[in-house]
């Protein structure tokens, strides 16, 4: 032990520094990595919170009792990010701090009818006015279309189902999205409820 205090030529204190040195840069590492993975999974969890408040005023709206139009608005966050819809999920996707997809996923509860502006019609009062021009009919309780017509409108919706399957309608998140619930009555007292999502400009 007395040769170790002697020794002069500082390998005790080299190896001192060095260590001290490693143990600094390992805290200043965790420290660096866990504010991003911090700032990643808060993130995430905004993501997740606007899929979620989306998805339960979509699952309110059909379950109304009657014909009722509501109004979502995403949160404008200091980062950007997309959001796409079909007839079955909600997509919202933000880019990461280390260059990766940070990727919510929804499952609907509902089974909504995206419509953009570039169709025939959007909303509930304009698919009214085209089963009119179409059938001769509103489709309304006092003015109900037929069955072969219902029949012709829902294989629309089918195949509006296959589109937006793979080509999801792109939100833009600086304007309101519409959920409309809309009845359209057909065969004189039957129903049928739809389930609209549509922009404006």
């Amino acid at each position: 032990m007395l040769r170790c205090i002697h020794n002069t030529n500082g390998v005790m204190g080299l190896t001192l520094s060095q260590v001290g040195l490693f143990l600094a840069t390992g805290i200043l590492l965790t420290v660096v990595v866990s504010l991003v993975f911090s700032s990643e999974w808060q993130r995430t969890a905004e993501l997740e919170s606007q899929a979620s408040s989306f998805s339960n005023l979509l699952y309110d709206i059909e379950n109304s009792f009657f014909d009722r139009t509501g109004e979502f608005r995403f949160s404008q966050e200091d980062y950007s990010y997309n959001v796409r819809v079909s007839t079955g999920y909600l997509v919202i996707s933000a880019e990461g701090a280390w260059e990766n997809n940070l990727i919510v996923t929804k499952k609907l509860l509902t089974s909504p009818w995206p419509r953009t502006l570039a169709q025939n019609w959007t909303s509930g009062q304009d698919l009214h006015a085209y089963l009119n021009l179409t059938f001769g009919h509103w489709g309304t309780e006092n003015d109900s279309i037929s069955l072969e017509n219902i029949t012709t409108l829902c294989r629309e919706l089918n195949n509006s189902t296959s589109f937006f399957a793979f080509y999801p309608l792109e939100i833009q998140i600086d304007k309101p999205v519409y959920i409309e619930k809309v009845t359209i009555f057909y065969d004189q007292t039957r129903r049928y409820d739809l389930v609209l999502i549509y922009q404006v400009t």
